[in-house]
C-alpha cells in the first residue's frame, strides 16, 4: 500500500467501536477515504453559494463565472454516469450546480445585461 490514506483507512477501521454497516461504508469505494466522498461536499458549497449569489443585484452577478459554473455542471452531471463506481450524490450535485448557474444567467439575460461584465 502507497500513501497514507490507506494506512489511516486501516487504522481507523480496526477500532472495535465501530458498527458493522459504518466499518463497510469505511472500506467502500465511495466511503469517507476516497475522492467520491468529498468532492460532492465542495460541489455542493459552490452550489449554496450560487443560491445565496441570488439575492445580489444582476449588475454583480458575473456572467463568465455563471457560464462557467453551467458548463461544469452540465459537462459533469454526464461524467458522472461514465466513471465507476458511480456517486448519485456528485450526479444530483453538478445538476443543480448547473441549474444554478442557468438560473443565474436566465436573471441578467431578463435584464437585458447578460453581455455586459
Amino acid at each position: 500500500m502507497l500513501g497514507i490514506v490507506p494506512k489511516l483507512q486501516q487504522y481507523i477501521c480496526a477500532w472495535n467501536f465501530w458498527p458493522a454497516f459504518m466499518k463497510k461504508f469505511m472500506m467502500s469505494k465511495k466511503g469517507p477515504f476516497t475522492i467520491f466522498f468529498w468532492t460532492p461536499l465542495a460541489k455542493w458549497g459552490i452550489s449554496i453559494a450560487n443560491i445565496g449569489d441570488m439575492r445580489k443585484p444582476v449588475e454583480q452577478v458575473n456572467t463568465l463565472q455563471q457560464c462557467v459554473i453551467t458548463l461544469t455542471g452540465l459537462l459533469f452531471t454526464r461524467w458522472c454516469f461514465i466513471i465507476r463506481p458511480r456517486v448519485y450524490n456528485l450526479v444530483l450535485c453538478n445538476f443543480c450546480m448547473a441549474q444554478t448557474g442557468i438560473y443565474q444567467l436566465y436573471r441578467k439575460h431578463s435584464q437585458g445585461k447578460l453581455f455586459t461584465k
